[in-house]
């Protein structure tokens, strides 16, 4: 049986010419994902070309389409669509045409768990899961000795060592003490927390916890914290106690609707001067302009590398934020950090298909990524190793503000210390 409200299809049959995978990758700096069941007419790794239309390769992914997170699985549906397009218009998996197929948790555990365990009973190799920590966290408890793979689209989830979890992006201790650097060059040393009561917000509290913890980052101290249930449709108790602690900045992890209730209350306490670092989940401009003078006056995130802009970059890592760009703006979104969720994950796995070939298992897949090294994302570069399912280190954060004036965001590249670095 089926749950989820939609199930969306993206791709179709497609005439392509085969490229040579190592002379696509150098070129255009590209991979590209799969995840699925698939193909038939090929799978030769041949560098010669054809004229037949050969069936897709399926790739499947989760997201939260619809519920408390929609902002950011709708944006991660539509970064899945451009990849797919940009996958598709330099050669596909082989020839093959790369067809995305996505279907909606509707930011629902439960529904997360029951959509991945029907694409794990019929075998396919690798799943995308999608869009916040607890509707991750369950489908990545599905996965056995022998896979599938699982890709989290998710920068709260994590992915074991020698697991056959891949995460995606900067992982979420990573963002936090990105923030924090950034904080301490502020001269902010009495930080106030809020933070959810579910997977994200624990987990954002631990991290925070652990950032300040380090030598070059231990100056800087929590006056006080206080959670609040991500179903809350105030937390105005909450933040009178903050207020009253007297913060040079609030640390606020939560992603979707908590923190647009968030925003809400934040006004009416007459906190509005004070700076608010908040997780890139919540970088949404459609949702920032929706609030417009009423968000707190300094909002910052900490964010991926491609925020610089294709112009200010060179090489592989303008190609590629090019790429990421185009795609986005074809799909009538911007290129921002919930769109980054989607797009990297489906360049790396189709760069692994396209030199296995569209037939490879999850045993397979998970071997050669693990010894992907150098590879060009939009978020940065990618070093991967049996150890390290995530591949991308601190150094590739900067940090944004929102301007509400402008509906745009100031990008700031942050120093670390070379305890960090």
């Amino acid at each position: 049986m089926r749950i989820g409200k939609r199930q969306l299809v993206f791709g179709g049959r497609k005439r392509a010419s085969m490229v040579k995978a190592a002379a696509g990758l150098v070129a255009l700096g590209l991979t590209a994902a799969a995840c699925g069941s698939s193909a038939t007419a090929s799978s030769t790794k041949s560098a010669t070309s054809t004229t037949k239309a050969l069936s897709p390769y399926v790739l499947h992914a989760i997201v939260s389409a619809t519920g408390s997170a929609a902002s950011v699985g709708a944006a991660e549906e539509a970064a899945l669509k451009g990849a797919q397009d940009y996958v598709n218009s330099t050669g596909g998996i082989d020839g093959h045409p790369l067809q995305i197929s996505v279907q909606d948790n509707q930011s629902n555990p439960v529904t997360a768990v029951s959509l991945a365990s029907n694409l794990i009973a019929s075998k396919v190799p690798i799943i995308l899961a999608g869009t916040i920590g607890s509707t991750v966290a369950g489908v990545d408890k599905l996965v056995t000795s022998s896979g599938p793979l699982i890709w989290n689209l998710s920068p709260v989830n994590s992915g074991p060592p020698h697991s056959y979890i891949f995460a995606d992006s900067n992982s979420l201790q990573q963002l936090i003490t990105a923030s924090m650097v950034f904080a301490k060059d502020q001269g902010w040393t009495k930080i106030a927390a809020l933070t959810t009561t579910d997977t994200s917000g624990t987990v954002g509290w631990s991290s925070l916890q652990n950032a300040l913890k380090l030598p070059a980052l231990n100056s800087i101290h929590v006056v006080a914290h206080e959670t609040f249930d991500p179903s809350a449709i105030s937390v105005s108790a909450e933040l009178a106690v903050l207020k009253a602690s007297h913060p040079q900045a609030v640390f606020e992890w939560s992603t979707g609707t908590p923190t647009t209730t968030f925003y809400q209350d934040y006004q009416q306490a007459g906190m509005v001067n004070i700076p608010v670092i908040t997780g890139y989940g919540n970088a949404e401009p459609t949702v920032l302009k929706r609030f417009g003078s009423s968000l707190p006056s300094q909002l910052y995130f900490a964010n991926e590398r491609f925020e610089i802009g294709s112009s200010a970059l060179t090489g592989s890592a303008a190609t590629m934020t090019k790429a990421f760009e185009t795609e986005m703006k074809k799909q009538g979104v911007s290129a921002g950090p919930d769109e980054s969720l989607g797009w990297d994950p489906v360049m790396i796995v189709a760069a692994a298909l396209r030199h296995l070939g569209v037939n490879a298992t999850a045993t397979q897949l998970k071997k050669y990524i693990e010894t992907i090294q150098g590879f060009q994302g939009a978020n940065g570069v990618y070093n991967f190793s049996p150890t390290n399912h995530r591949g991308i280190s601190l150094t590739s954060l900067v940090m944004t503000q929102w301007e509400s004036q402008s509906n745009s965001f100031k990008v700031t590249k942050l120093k670390y210390p070379s305890s960090l670095s």
